[in-house]
Formats: structure tokens, sequence, C-alpha cells
């Protein structure tokens, strides 16, 4: 099952950065200068505003980049300037050199207001008979944690650190909430992984799956089972985007409240190495 994407990564929204990403060299140690108790989150946000919003959403709750809620506070201050001024090699996300590390300090500020939401909620449940309820659910042919389990959703090694309870809980009612709405662009090749599409072949055959790969010519979809589709767009009859729309199933039907407590409370023990 796809769970929710989360990419850690910090995305922004100005072609000059993309550009500077080509002739500026990444560091390869992050900056220790900044921390969020420097920073002004209101001053942050007109920052955030101003360079990444139109990738990630004007409340950081994601578009064609991820939803940045708790990424902070799952990372470290230091690991996210790095991040915004450095960038990553060999993806979308451009380095933000220009930006001060006070600067980054704002917007780390900015992002660190949204903790609280992040995670919200208390562990109810079970976590043993959380862990039954995964492992019964086939949960593990999709996802994986600790290197063991399927790659078609996301890693879940880490999820306890990275979400509270009351976000667990709603991305398992509602799997599709909160995914990637467009994925066209620059910034386009990493954030909108999770975003589902239908095609339709011209002799009728449906393929359903969730966008790795695209160029003018050629698009891959990755289905439920995890294999790769090649599809060549003049075969196609039809291509649509299905916003909102997951590969995971709701759970909300499938399990009783109590399930629910208990299989939330099993995805909060798992929180990586300490």
């Amino acid at each position: 099952m796809a769970f929710l994407a989360s990419v850690f990564a910090f995305a922004a929204g100005h072609k000059g950065a993309a550009a500077a990403q080509q002739s500026a060299p990444a560091a390869s140690a992050p900056s220790k200068s900044a921390g969020a108790a420097s920073g002004d989150p209101a001053r942050g946000k007109s920052l955030f505003e101003q360079n990444c919003s139109s990738c990630h959403g004007v409340d950081a709750t994601g578009g064609e980049g991820p939803d940045l809620h708790g990424v902070p506070a799952s990372l470290g201050d230091e690991a996210v300037v790095n991040i915004i001024k450095h960038g990553i090699r060999g993806t979308a996300m451009p380095m933000f050199f220009d930006l001060s590390d006070k600067e980054a300090a704002d917007i780390i500020a900015f992002l660190r207001s949204f903790d609280a939401s992040a995670t919200a909620g208390t562990v109810k449940g079970d976590p043993k008979a959380g862990k039954a309820l995964y492992e019964s659910s086939g949960c593990s042919a999709c996802h994986m944690i600790e290197g063991q389990g399927g790659s078609v959703g996301p890693e879940l090694t880490r999820i306890g650190a990275m979400r509270g309870p009351t976000s667990l809980e709603d991305r398992l009612i509602d799997p599709g909430a909160n995914l990637p709405q467009n994925g066209t662009g620059f910034y386009s090749s990493k954030w909108t992984e999770y975003l589902m599409f239908r095609a339709v072949e011209k002799n009728g055959h449906v393929i359903e799956g969730m966008r790795v790969g695209e160029d003018s010519f050629v698009i891959v979809l990755k289905d439920g089972s995890g294999k790769f589709h090649a599809l060549w767009r003049p075969d196609l009859r039809s291509l649509a985007q299905e916003p909102g729309k997951s590969l995971m199933p709701s759970f909300k039907s499938a399990l009783s409240p109590a399930q629910m407590d208990d299989l939330v409370a099993y995805l909060m023990t798992l929180k990586g190495a300490q």
C-alpha cells in the first residue's frame, strides 16, 4: 500500500536558484550557525512565500514539492539549513546559497510553527497488536522497515518520529489526502512520485499507477504490484492525473476504532536508530 509520501527535501520556486545550482558548489557539511531558536517565524513566512510556496504551497502542506510539516523536527535544523542553502544533488531541489544563515533560520522557525499539528494526538492502542495487524494486512508488501519489505510505498522506518498519532490515523483513513495535485515543470521529477495516473491504450487496456518517469514521448507508471509500465504517448487514447487517489486502500471500514488505535500505536514505535 502506498503510504504518505514524505520526501524530506526542501524545494523552491524561482528559476534563478535552479540555474545557480549548475554553477555554485554544494557544501558537504551542514551550516552550524543558524537555528530555529534565533529565527523569526513572521519573516520566515514571508521568505517562504517568496521562494518556496510555488512548490510546497503557502502553508507548506505540499504541491509539486512535499508536505514540510514536521521536517525540521525529524531531520534537525542544521540538516534543513544545509538543504536550503546547498540543495540536493540528483534531485529537483536547487540550492539557495544567496540566502543567509539568518534567513534560513527564519524559514525553519516558520516551519517549526507547524510542529504541534504534525505531532498532535495521543497513542491509545497496543503496539504489539498493531504490529500483528500490520503484518496480516500485507503492509510489508509495499512498505519497507529497516531494509525489509516492498518499495511501492515510502519507507516507514522513521514514520513514528516524523508524524503524530492524529496525522497517521488521517493517512490510514484517507491515504490520497495531501498528495501532489499537479506535476509538470522543472520540479516534478521527484516530488510527484506518488501522484496517480490513469492511462488508456488505444486497444482499451487501462493501466493505473504512480508516475516515476516522464518526457515528451514516454511516461513510466508503477502499478500496485510494483511493475513498471513504459507507455508511448502516441499509443494512448487518454492519460489523466487522478488527484486524491492512492494505491493504498482506506482502512476506515476495514478496521474497528480499537484496531485503528493499535495500528497507529505500532507505527508510532517506528523511530529508526536513536
